[in-house]
C-alpha cells in the first residue's frame, strides 16, 4: 500500500509540475558524474586510500569512478594481480558511495606511447600493418583469433573480480593515427580475409591504389571501410563476451573520439555500439571526445563541444548515456583550470550529453589533496546546476543551423589521399559560433545548412538538389566559389536580397529552398556584419532560427528544443575575458508564453530569476542579466 500512495503522489507531482510536453512518460534524467582514474589508484594503496577520503570529503560529487586495468602488459598473471587489488579498491568505493566501473585497454595506441611497454607488444598472434606499409609492434592486429581470444579473457577477469555498473573500452578501438600507421589494418591475414569476402586478389599495394584511385562510385571505399568497421566491432564483441561471462548484468561502453575527420573510421561508430548490444543484451554507454587537454586557449572548448554535438546526434537513438569527454592529460595543475572544467561541462551538456567523465586525476601528478581542494571543489558547487539543466533538458536537441558535412563525403574525388579526411568541413564555419551563432551539427532540429569551402568540394551534385529541397543553405564567398567551380551554381536561381542583407547574395531552389551567400565565415567583423549574418541565417531559414542574440556579445548560444521545434531552453557562455557591461538581448522563436508560464534564468552562485520578456509578433525577446568573462547560465522556457 505503502508504494502504492508513493507512486500516486509520483504522478500527481509530475502532472502538477509545468514542463516541456514533448517529453515521453519513459524518459527520465540519468546524470551521473563520473571520475577516471589509472591503475595506481588500486595498485598503490597508499593513493588508493587518499582517494578514498578525498572521495568521502566531496560525497555526492561523483556518482561512479572508473578503476583502470592494467595499459602496459598482456601478461595474463600480471593482470590477475592487478585484479585482485581492483576488487579490493571497488569495495572501497562503495563503502564512500561511489560505484565502481572500469575502463579498459583495446589493440593499443601507439609504438611510443608512454603507458605502453614491449610487455604488451604480441608474440602469438600478428601485429597491425599500416596502410602505407609500417609495421607496428605494439598494436595489435584487430583479427587475430589469438588476440580476440586473450581480449575477452582479460575483460571477463576485470569484470568478474569487481561486478562493475559499466566496463569503457577505450578510445584506441579505432583504425587511424596509431603510429607508425596512418591508418590499419593492412597485414596479410586482413587481405585474406577481405579478399574471401569480396572474391579479390589485392595485395596491400593494389588495394591502396584502388581506394586512393577513386574510379566511379568508389565501391572499393565503401567496401573495406565496411570491413573495417567490422574488424573493430569484432573486438568489441570479444570483449563483451568476457564482461558478460564475468558480471552478466554490467553495461559495456565505449569511449569514441570526434574523429568525424577521419573518413575510413566510417560515419559513425554504430557498428561497434551494436555488436555490443548484440551480446550483453543491454544497449552500449557513450562517452564522446577527443582532444582539448588544457584551457590555455580557452574558445578550444567550443570546438570540442561541436564534435561531441556531432558525435552524439549519430549516436544510434537507444543509446541515453552519454558521458562525455572532461581530459586534462596530462593531469597538471598548470593545464586545466578548476572553473575552466566547471564550464566546459555545462557546454558539454548542452552539446547534448547527458553525464559528465573527468579525467583530471590519472597521472596522479599532483597531490590528491590539491586535486581535491581545487578540482572536486570547484565541481561541487557546479554539481546541482548541471543536474537541473540535464533533467530540464530530456529528450530535446540542439536547435539551430547545421555545419553540414556530407555522409558520402569519403567518395569524392581527391588524389594523394586527400579524400581520407574532411579536410577541415564544418570547422571553418562553426569558427564563428562566439559570435552569436546557434550551431546544431547533425541535429533532426537544424532549420538550415551552413556549408564552408572544404565541405562544398565533399557533397554530391545530387545531394545539393535533396539538400535545397529539405532546408535552406548558408554559403560564404569561398564555399560559393567552389559551387561555381564544379559548375553546380545551375541549381540555384538568383532573387532579390531583403533590405537588411546589404552585402548578401540570395537565391532560390528549384523545390523552393533558399541560399544566402556570405561574405566570409570571419569573427574579425563589425556587430553590424554579425547581426547581417545571423539575419541571412534567418531568411535562409525561412525565419525559424530559434535564438538571435541581437545585442553585441561575444557569445556561444546553444539552443535546445523539443522534436516540434518548440524551445526548450537556451544555455549562454560569455566567451570573453570581460564582464558583460550589459544584458545580452535575445530574440526567441518557439516559445509560446501564451501557453507557456515565465522565462528563468538560472546561473551558479545566484538565485533563479524569472525574467521579463516582450512579445513582438511572434517572437520573444528577453534581456539576460550580463555574465561574467567565461562564465556561463542557462534560460528555461517553462
Amino acid at each position: 500500500m505503502n508504494r502504492i500512495l508513493f507512486l500516486i503522489s509520483i504522478l500527481i507531482l509530475l502532472v502538477s509540475c509545468g514542463g516541456p510536453s514533448s517529453k515521453s512518460d519513459d524518459e527520465a534524467s540519468n546524470f551521473r558524474m563520473h571520475l577516471r582514474l589509472w591503475p595506481a589508484h588500486h595498485n598503490d594503496h597508499e593513493l588508493r586510500d587518499e582517494l578514498m577520503d578525498a572521495l568521502a570529503q566531496y560525497e555526492g560529487l561523483f556518482d561512479d569512478a572508473w578503476l583502470c586495468m592494467e595499459t602496459a602488459t598482456i601478461v595474463m598473471d600480471e593482470h590477475r594481480a592487478s585484479a585482485e587489488n581492483m576488487a579490493i579498491a571497488a569495495a572501497k568505493l562503495r563503502a564512500v558511495g561511489v560505484e565502481p566501473s572500469i575502463q579498459g585497454i583495446s589493440i593499443g595506441h601507439s609504438d611510443a606511447f608512454e603507458l605502453q611497454s614491449s610487455k604488451f607488444n604480441p608474440t602469438e598472434w600478428g601485429a597491425a600493418k599500416g596502410i602505407f606499409g609500417s609495421q607496428c609492434s605494439g598494436i595489435h592486429c584487430p583479427r587475430q583469433e589469438g588476440f580476440l581470444a586473450y581480449i575477452s579473457e582479460a575483460y571477463e577477469l576485470y569484470a568478474r573480480a569487481c561486478t562493475p555498473r559499466v566496463v569503457w573500452i577505450d578510445d584506441d578501438l579505432r583504425l587511424t593515427h596509431h603510429p607508425p600507421a596512418r591508418a590499419i589494418c593492412y597485414c596479410d591475414d586482413c587481405l585474406a580475409e577481405f579478399n574471401a569476402l569480396h572474391g579479390g586478389s589485392w595485395t596491400r599495394e593494389t588495394l591502396v591504389a584502388a581506394l586512393d584511385a577513386g574510379h566511379g562510385d568508389n565501391p572499393i571505399r565503401h567496401q573495406w571501410i565496411a570491413f573495417s568497421q567490422e574488424s573493430l566491432a569484432m573486438v568489441a564483441s570479444a570483449i563483451a563476451r568476457g564482461v558478460h561471462r564475468g558480471s552478466p548484468d554490467s553495461k559495456v561502453g565505449l569511449q569514441h573520439t570526434g574523429f568525424h575527420r577521419e573518413l575510413l573510421e566510417g560515419h559513425d561508430w554504430n557498428p561497434i555500439l551494436d555488436s555490443i548490444e548484440v551480446v550483453t543484451g543491454q544497449p552500449a554507454t557513450s562517452r564522446p571526445g577527443h582532444g582539448f587537454y588544457n584551457d590555455h586557449a580557452p574558445r578550444g572548448m567550443i570546438e570540442k563541444g561541436y564534435d561531441i554535438a556531432r558525435q552524439v546526434h549519430r549516436l544510434n537513438p537507444n543509446i541515453k548515456e552519454i558521458a562525455c569527454e572532461i581530459e586534462g592529460y596530462m593531469h597538471w595543475a598548470t593545464g586545466k583550470s578548476p572553473h575552466g572544467l566547471c564550464i566546459e561541462s555545462m557546454l558539454y551538456l548542452a552539446a547534448g550529453s547527458t553525464q559528465l567523465s573527468y579525467a583530471i586525476i590519472c597521472s596522479a601528478a599532483e597531490p590528491m589533496e590539491w586535486y581535491a581542494n581545487h578540482y572536486f571543489k570547484a565541481l561541487a558547487r557546479w554539481r546541482k546546476m548541471y543536474e537541473e539543466y540535464t533533467a530540464f533538458n530530456v529528450g530535446s536537441r540542439l536547435g539551430g543551423v547545421d555545419p553540414y558535412i556530407s555522409p558520402n563525403m569519403v567518395m569524392r574525388q581527391s588524389p594523394d589521399f586527400g579524400w581520407i579526411t574532411t579536410s577541415g568541413a564544418g570547422d571553418v564555419a562553426t569558427s564563428i559560433a562566439p559570435l552569436g551563432i546557434p550551431y546544431a551539427p547533425e541535429s533532426d532540429a537544424a532549420v538550415a545548412y551552413v556549408v564552408d569551402a572544404p565541405s562544398a568540394w565533399g557533397i554530391p551534385a545530387q545531394e545539393f538538389e535533396e539538400l535545397l529541397s529539405a532546408q535552406g543553405i548558408v554559403f560564404d564567398e569561398a564555399s560559393w566559389n567552389v559551387i561555381k567551380t564544379r559548375q553546380l551554381d545551375h541549381l540555384f536561381t538568383p532573387v532579390e536580397s531583403p533590405g537588411e542583407l546589404g552585402a548578401t547574395t540570395c537565391y532560390s531552389g528549384k523545390h523552393g529552398g533558399r541560399a544566402a551567400v556570405i561574405p566570409a565565415f570571419s569573427q574579425s567583423i563589425s556587430n553590424a556584419q554579425r547581426l547581417e549574418i545571423l539575419r541571412a541565417m534567418d531568411w535562409a531559414s525561412n525565419h525559424r532560427l530559434p535564438v538571435i542574440v541581437e545585442s553585441m556579445a561575444q557569445a556561444l548560444v546553444m539552443p535546445r528544443v523539443d522534436g516540434d521545434g518548440t524551445l526548450r531552453s537556451v544555455m549562454l557562455l560569455n566567451c570573453s575575458i570581460s564582464e558583460q557591461m550589459q544584458p545580452t538581448r535575445l530574440r526567441l522563436r518557439g516559445c509560446d508564453l501564451n501557453g507557456k508560464s515565465k522565462l528563468v534564468w538560472h546561473s551558479v552562485g545566484d538565485r533563479d530569476k524569472v525574467l521579463p520578456a516582450e512579445r513582438e509578433g511572434g517572437d520573444v525577446v528577453v534581456d539576460i542579466p550580463p555574465l561574467a568573462g567565461w562564465y556561463a547560465g542557462w534560460l528555461s522556457v517553462e
